[in-house]
C-alpha cells in the first residue's frame, strides 16, 4: 500500500516479501468493502466519492455536503462521536476477516490489544487491513489528500483515535504516519486538537525486524524495512525530525517507554545511527530526557548496543556523552568514563557477559575490531593487563614450561619393559620423579579449573573460557588423560596407559599455542591456524570425506583381493594415501576390470588430489591474506582474549579488589552506591577553550570595535522608527 518516503516503505504499505498477499487482500477488498469506494491509494488520480466531491465543490462545499448529505455518517460510531470498542467486538472482527490475534503485541499494562478503547469509524466498515479513510487519505502523501484528511479531522475529531486492527499493521495510528510523511502541522492538529494518544504503539508484523516476522526472537539484529521502534517519539527520531520530537515531548510522549525489544527512543537512534538525534534526545530542555543507561530485553544499553552492532562514532560519542571531566589544560583533558556497560567486570566483581568490552572483543566486523585496537576499550585492556593480567601471564608460562619439560623427561626415560616399578639405575629414579612432578601439575591445574567452575565465575563462564582458548581446552583433556592413566598403570592395564600418554603428549604441547598469542611476533600465526581448522578445513574435510567414501566402494569391488583393498577400511586409507601421491599405477593392472580401474583413478586424482586439494591451499592462501593485512590488530584481539581467560579465573570479591586498582571512585558526594570510572588523560584534536577565546579576540580586532558599536546602534535605531512606519502607513 502507499509510495515510499525517503526510500523508506510507507507504513501501511507491504514489504518485499508480504507485498503479494496484502495486494491479494487489497484488490478483493476493493470489490467487496465500501470504503474503498470512499477513498483508495490511489489518491487524486481516483474516482472515489470523497475526491470527488473536492475536485467539484472545495473545502467549503466538500465540509458542506459531507455534514448536510450525512455521507460518513454510516460508518461511524455514535454519529462521530466515537464509542469504546471492546476486545470482544475486536476478535469478532478479526476471525470475520481472517486475521491472526497479534503474536507480537507485549503483555504489559501499556498493552491495548485486550483493554477497550476509543473508536470513530467502525469495525464493520473498516478495509481488509483494518485500516479507515482517514488513514488512506494519509497514506496516499498527496497535498490534496492531506487537506481531506484534515477536513475530516475537523469534521469528526474522534477519527484521530483510530487505529489498525489488522495483524500485518496492527496498532498504527494516523500519528505514525504523518510523522513518517514529515507532515508537522497534521501532527499538531491530531495531538494537539483532535487528543490523539502521543504513546500508541504500531505493533504489527510489518514494523518487526525482519527475523522475527513469523516467530519472535529472543536474539536479533534489528534490521527491518519498517522497525521504528512502535511509539510516535521512536519513529520521529528514526526519521531525525527534531521538530516533530519536541512536540512529542511536550505532549507527553515519553522517550524511555520500551517497545517490544525492550528498546527505547536511544535505542532507536543507535540502531538507525542517528548521533545527532540521539544527544538532541538526551537534553536537559526536554520535559523528558532519555535515559542512556536502560537495557533492552537482550540486557544492552545503547554504549552496548553500539558496540554489538559496530557503529564506532555512535560508541565513542556516547562514551564522551558519559564521561565527567576533571580539568583541562590547553588542549589536554583529564576525563572518567563509568565502567557500568562497559567493563567484562560489574559491580559485583562478576563477568558481565554483556559489556561493551566482551561485546566488541567477540565481534566479527573490521569495526569491531578498530573498535577494540583504539579509544576506551584498548586504554581499559592496557590497565587490566599492567594490573594484573601480566603477572598471571608469566607465572602461568612458566608453570606451562615446567610442567612440559617433566612431561617430556618422563616420556623419553620410559622404560620399554614397561615394568614401571623397577628400580635398576639413576634413570629409573629421575623418570620416576619427572612422573610424579607431571601427576602432580595435572590434578593442581584441575584442581584449580573444578574451582574456577563452582566457585570463582560458574560453568558459564568457563565453558566460554574454552570456547576461547583452544590450546588450553586441549591441555585440560591432557591432565584428564594423565590421571586416568595412573590406576590404569597399576592395575596392569599398560597398553590401556600407553595409549593415554601418546594422547596426552601432543596435547599437552598444544598449551603453549595459548602463551604464543600473547607476543605481536607469533600471534597472528596461531590466530591463522585456529581460524584455518575451524574453517577451511572443516569444509574441506566435509567435502573431501564424500569423495573418498564413495569412491572406496568403487575401488573396494575393482580391486577387490588386491593388497591395500581387503576391504573398505584399508581402500580408504589407500585412497587418502594417493591423495598426497603416494601409489603404485602398475597395481592396477591386478584389478579383474583394469581399464575401469584406471579410470576410477583418473576421476579420483582430477576432483580429489588436482581440484579439492588446490581448493584446499587456495582457501588458507585467503584466510592467510585476510589475517595479514590486519596482523597487529589481530593480534590485539588475541591479546584482549588472553586477560579474558585470565580474568576469568579470578574469584569475584578479588576481582573487585583489582577493578578498584585501574579504576577510580565516580559516585557524587553523599552515595555510597559502587560507581567505578577509567580515568584517561588525552589531547582533543577539538579547540580549547582558550583557543576559541582568543579567536574570539582576533574576529573582535579585524571587524572593528567602532564598526560593531556603529552597526548596534543602526539595529536600535531601526527598531524605534519600526512602530512610527507601522502609524504613518
Amino acid at each position: 500500500m502507499g509510495n515510499c518516503i525517503n526510500r523508506v516503505p510507507l507504513l501501511g504499505s507491504p514489504s518485499e516479501e508480504d507485498q503479494d498477499e496484502a495486494w491479494k487482500k487489497q484488490t478483493r477488498g476493493r470489490i467487496e468493502n465500501k470504503l474503498y469506494t470512499l477513498v483508495d491509494l490511489k489518491g487524486p488520480n481516483s474516482n472515489t466519492e470523497l475526491v470527488q466531491i473536492w475536485k467539484e465543490s472545495g473545502r467549503p462545499g466538500f465540509m458542506r455536503e459531507l455534514q448536510s448529505n450525512e455521507i460518513l455518517l454510516p460508518y461511524l460510531y455514535e454519529r462521530g462521536e466515537g464509542k469504546e470498542v471492546t476486545a470482544e467486538e475486536k476478535k469478532e472482527w478479526q476471525h470475520e476477516k481472517g486475521h491472526e490475534s497479534n503474536k507480537h503485541a507485549v503483555k504489559n499494562e501499556d498493552d491495548s490489544e485486550h483493554t477497550p478503547r476509543k473508536a470513530c469509524w467502525s469495525l464493520v466498515h473498516r478495509g481488509t487491513l483494518g485500516e479507515t479513510a482517514l488513514h488512506l487519505c494519509f497514506l496516499s502523501n498527496n497535498p490534496m489528500m492531506t487537506k481531506i484528511a484534515r477536513a475530516l479531522l475537523e469534521l469528526y475529531p474522534a477519527m484521530a483515535f483510530d487505529q489498525y486492527e489488522g495483524q500485518e499493521y496492527y496498532g498504527e495510528t494516523s500519528v505514525h504516519i504523518v510523522i513518517v510523511n514529515g507532515d508537522l502541522h497534521s501532527l499538531k492538529l491530531l495531538i494537539g486538537r483532535c487528543g490523539a494518544d502521543a504513546n500508541a504503539r504500531a505493533q504489527g508484523r510489518f514494523f518487526m525486524p525482519e527475523d522475527c516476522k513469523d516467530k519472535m526472537k529472543q536474539v536479533t539484529d534489528y534490521e527491518g524495512y519498517a522497525y521504528y521502534g512502535e511509539y510516535p517519539a521512536s519513529f520521529a527520531a528514526c526519521f531525525e525530525n527534531k521538530e516533530m520530537y519536541d512536540y512529542l515531548i511536550r505532549k507527553g510522549a515519553d522517550p524511555n517507554k520500551q517497545d517490544t525489544f525492550g528498546n527505547t527512543v536511544l535505542h532507536l537512534c543507535v540502531i538507525h545511527n542517528k548521533i545527532d538525534m540521539f544527544f538532541h534526545a538526551t537534553r536537559r530542555k526536554h520535559k523528558i530526557r532519555g535515559d542512556p543507561f536502560v537495557r533492552n530485553n537482550q540486557g544492552l544499553t545503547p554504549l552496548t548496543l553500539a558496540a554489538k552492532l559496530g557503529r564506532k562514532e555512535m560508541f565513542h560519542e556516547i562514551l564522551e556523552y558519559q564521561s565527567m571531566e576533571y580539568w583541562s589544560y590547553g588542549r589536554m583533558t583529564c576525563s572518567g568514563y563509568p565502567l557500568d556497560s562497559l567493563d567484562s567486570v560489574d559491580r559485583n566483581g562478576k563477568s558481565d557477559k554483556d559489556s561493551a568490552l566482551l561485546i566488541t572483543l567477540n565481534g566479527k566486523t573490521n569495526e569491531h575490531l578498530d573498535m577494540l585496537n583504539s579509544g576506551i576499550i584498548y586504554r581499559l585492556l592496557e590497565e587490566k593487563w599492567t594490573t594484573f593480567a601480566r603477572g598471571k601471564f608469566y607465572r602461568r608460562l612458566l608453570f606451562a614450561v615446567l610442567y612440559l619439560l617433566a612431561f617430556s623427561l618422563s616420556i623419553y626415560y620410559r622404560p620399554r619393559h614397561l615394568d614401571f616399578l623397577r628400580i635398576e639405575n639413576g634413570d629409573d629414579v629421575f623418570r620416576l620423579v619427572a612422573e610424579g612432578f607431571t601427576v602432580l601439575g595435572a590434578i593442581i591445574y584441575l584442581v584449580l579449573e573444578i574451582k574456577d567452575v563452582l566457585i570463582t565465575q560458574g560453568i558459564t563462564a568457563q565453558l566460554i573460557t574454552l570456547r576461547d582458548a583452544p590450546g588450553k581446552s586441549l591441555f585440560l583433556v591432557s591432565c584428564i588423560l594423565v590421571i586416568i592413566a595412573l590406576p590404569c598403570r597399576y592395575l596392569g592395564q599398560r597398553d590401556a596407559e600407553t595409549t593415554m600418554m601418546i594422547l596426552a603428549a601432543p596435547m599437552a604441547w598444544c598449551y603453549l599455542l595459548f602463551f604464543c598469542r600473547g607476543f605481536g611476533a607469533i600471534g597472528p600465526f596461531v590466530n591463522m591456524i585456529y581460524r584455518m581448522c575451524a574453517g577451511d578445513m572443516s569444509r574441506f574435510f566435509i567435502i573431501y570425506i564424500i569423495y573418498v567414501v564413495g569412491l572406496a566402494q568403487a575401488f573396494s569391488y575393482v580391486m577387490k583381493g588386491v593388497e591395500g583393498y581387503q576391504n573398505e577400511g584399508y581402500t580408504i586409507m589407500t585412497l587418502m594415501r594417493m591423495t598426497f601421491g603416494e601409489f603404485d599405477f602398475f597395481q592396477f593392472d591386478k584389478s579383474r576390470h583394469p581399464t575401469l580401474a584406471k579410470l576410477l583413478f583418473f576421476y579420483f586424482m582430477l576432483f580429489v588430489t588436482v581440484l579439492l586439494m588446490n581448493m584446499l591451499i587456495a582457501m588458507m592462501a585467503n584466510t592467510y591474506q585476510n589475517i595479514s593485512d590486519r596482523s597487529e590488530k589481530e593480534w590485539r584481539r588475541q591479546w584482549a582474549q588472553i586477560i579474558m581467560v585470565l580474568e576469568r579465573s579470578v574469584k569475584p570479591s578479588e576481582l573487585k579488589k583489582l577493578q578498584d586498582d585501574y579504576s577510580v571512585d565516580m559516585a557524587p558526594e553523599g552515595i555510597e552506591e559502587r560507581r567505578r570510572g577509567l580515568m584517561v588523560i588525552k589531547k582533543s584534536s577539538l579547540p580549547s577553550k582558550a583557543d576559541k577565546r582568543r579567536t574570539a579576540i582576533l574576529n573582535w580586532q579585524v571587524l572593528g570595535v567602532d564598526s560593531v558599536k556603529n552597526r548596534l546602534q543602526e539595529q536600535a535605531t531601526q527598531k524605534r522608527q519600526k512602530p512610527l512606519t507601522t502609524v504613518s502607513t
